[in-house]
Order: C-alpha cells, then sequence, then structure tokens
C-alpha cells in the first residue's frame, strides 16, 4: 500500500486520518459497501461526495484531459468535490481481480491521476490489489491500510471479515433487483424487476448503468414506461461462464467479463425482449466488447440491441428520443407475438 500526497510517499506513524472520503464514481456502485464497513470498523468516518451534478461534471471535465472518457471525467469532479472536507481519500488501484486478466488502465492509473488534478489534493489511501499476486500479498495491502488507523491486528482482521459480509448481503441483494443506493443502505427500495410485461437487459458498467445524472435516469424512464430491468448483476454468475467458454478467445480485461458474459447470457436463454447497451465514448475495452457481443448476438439470435454512447455532450432530448423508440418498437413487436399465439389457439 502507496499512501500518496504525504511527500515521500510512506506511511506516517504520527498521523491518523478521521474522515476519510470516497468519490460516488467508477467502482463505487460496485464496491462501496466493502470499503464502507471497513473504514467504519477502523474507526473512520466515511465522506461520501454525492450524487453527480452538473458542477461536478463540469469540475472533473475542466481538470481532465480530453481524450478520458466520461466516466473518469466524472471521477475527478467527484474527487475535487471532498477537498477540504476529508483528511485523506481512499482510491484502491485495482490492477486485476481475477486471475490472467486485468483492469481498465484507467484503474491502474486513477490516485495519480487524481493526486495531479490539483495541488491540494488530500492525501491518497491506495492499497494494491493485485490478484495474479499470492492472496497473502493482497492481505498485506489491506493490512496496511488498516495500520493507517489502529496498531491492533485483531481490528483489522475483524473490520475485513465485517467489509466482505457487507459485499456478499449487497451484492446479493442487486441479485435480486434492488436499486444500488436502497441496497447500500439495507433500505426497502423499488425493484428494477417487478412483472411487467416487457423485459429489457439495461447492460453497461456499473458507473455507466447507475449514475443517474450521466444517463439522465435511465433506469427510472424505463420503469416509467412499464418495463421490467434486468441487470448484469441479475444473471447467475455459472450463466455468464458458460457463455464466456463458448467465445474464440479469452476477454483481457476483467469487467468486460462480466459485462459479456451477462448480455449472451441474456441472448442465448432469450431472458428478455431487447438489450441496451451503454458505452462511454472514448473506452477501448468497451469499444471492443460491444463488437464482439453484437456479432455473437446475431449468431445466437437476434434479440433486438440499442447502444447509447454517451460523454459530456450527450443531449438528454436526443437520448430520451432513441428509447421511446426503441421501447415503442420492442412493445408493438411484443404485441404482434401475443396476437399471433392468440390466433393459433383460437384455430386450435
Amino acid at each position: 500500500m502507496i499512501l500518496t500526497g504525504t511527500g515521500d510517499g510512506k506511511r506516517k506513524d504520527c498521523w491518523r486520518p478521521r474522515r476519510v472520503g470516497v468519490p460516488s464514481g467508477l467502482l463505487y456502485y460496485k464496491y462501496f459497501p466493502l470499503w464502507k464497513a471497513f473504514l467504519e470498523e477502523l474507526g473512520a468516518e466515511v465522506v461520501e461526495s454525492g450524487k453527480t451534478t452538473r458542477a461536478i461534471l463540469s469540475a472533473g471535465v475542466s481538470k481532465a484531459e480530453n481524450e478520458s472518457c466520461l466516466p473518469v471525467k466524472v471521477f475527478y469532479g467527484h474527487a475535487l468535490a471532498l477537498r477540504g472536507r476529508v483528511d485523506a481519500l481512499f482510491i484502491p488501484r485495482l490492477v486485476s481481480v481475477e486471475k490472467k486478466t486485468h483492469t481498465c488502465p484507467k484503474l491502474l492509473g486513477l490516485p495519480d491521476l487524481v493526486r495531479a488534478a490539483a495541488e491540494d489534493m488530500p492525501p491518497i489511501i491506495c492499497p494494491t490489489i493485485d490478484f495474479h499476486h499470492s492472496l497473502w500479498q493482497n492481505y498485506r495491502a489491506v493490512y496496511r491500510v488498516g495500520r493507517l488507523f489502529t496498531a491492533n491486528p485483531i481490528r483489522i482482521l475483524r473490520a475485513g471479515w465485517r467489509a466482505w459480509r457487507h459485499h456478499r448481503e449487497y451484492r446479493r441483494r442487486l441479485a435480486e433487483g434492488w436499486e444500488p443506493l436502497a441496497a447500500m443502505r439495507g433500505e426497502q427500495g423499488d425493484r428494477l424487476a417487478e412483472g411487467r410485461r416487457l423485459r429489457v437487459a439495461v447492460m453497461g458498467h456499473h458507473y455507466n448503468v447507475f449514475d443517474t445524472f450521466t444517463t439522465m435516469s435511465l433506469l427510472d424512464r424505463l420503469r416509467g414506461m412499464g418495463v421490467d430491468i434486468i441487470t448484469q448483476d441479475m444473471v447467475p454468475e455459472r450463466w455468464r461462464e458458460e457463455e464466456l467458454k463458448r467465445l474464440p478467445k479469452q476477454i483481457y480485461w476483467n469487467y468486460e467479463r462480466e459485462l459479456a458474459g451477462s448480455l449472451l447470457a441474456c441472448v442465448s436463454r432469450r431472458l428478455v425482449d431487447g438489450i441496451i447497451f451503454v458505452i462511454s465514448f472514448a473506452c477501448g475495452p468497451d469499444s471492443m466488447v460491444h463488437v464482439l457481443c453484437d456479432q455473437e448476438r446475431k449468431r445466437l439470435g437476434r434479440i433486438p440491441m440499442l447502444t447509447l454512447v454517451i460523454d459530456e455532450h450527450t443531449g438528454e432530448a436526443g437520448l430520451i428520443t432513441r428509447i421511446e423508440a426503441f421501447v415503442d418498437m420492442l412493445k408493438r413487436v411484443h404485441e404482434g407475438k401475443a396476437d399471433r399465439t392468440e390466433r393459433e389457439l383460437v384455430r386450435a
């Protein structure tokens, strides 16, 4: 674990962060309950940057390189919003979360990118998680984070177990169709699938699908149109792995593997009436996986798919028009199938 932003990059024994900020971007929707439970068990107060707003996006765009994808620009804005409010930022460096694969390059360099965003950034706690190495090395990275808050190894171990339990519960709730914010807080919120007659898979990374500002409340709009929503978390892992084994070559990126396996499972098992694929402009892995999935979709069965490419210039009117047209088409197809079935039953 390297604590950046403190001059020599080494841990200061006399320094104990009390308020730790977690930017609400990128992997926030995937791991925040895990991080929050771990830090709170160690005695830290966890501060979130809140929902994405126009001001946060504008701040991130002003600091990020033009070639950066939208999620990175949003993350910059969330990190900048925490300046002056916390003692340190928690931004893990995720190299790999599965053997023989890597995360996106933006996640590997994220702590360094944020540190360089502005001169007055808080220190950054950035444990390196890399499953190419042994589990022991990853445990040591987590232990070094704990040592920033306490010298008691038992307390650090207890914090790790508590965090893992929260993470498993969060994943279970997502698999059952709970909204992410409700699942994080253990609240009784609306489910994405409630038995409506039309079912659409909304596929994309968590930071693309669940950020209500950048997607302009895509999930809420779909539910308002009478659509049940399936996300990649709701597709069983064994189904995803079965689909990935059919591909001619293993996908190199961790999270793109999950995405591709979920999408192809929806197609091959006819789980949905249509698919909305949300990707970020300028994201190389997304672009390649999109082409691969589109080819496999056509081979397995022509379930309609709408691709939404989003960036900071995406207009709300155009996006809504495309979604409404897509859902209207699916409803017409669905009604046509129902009418044909009814006529066949009458003739029988």
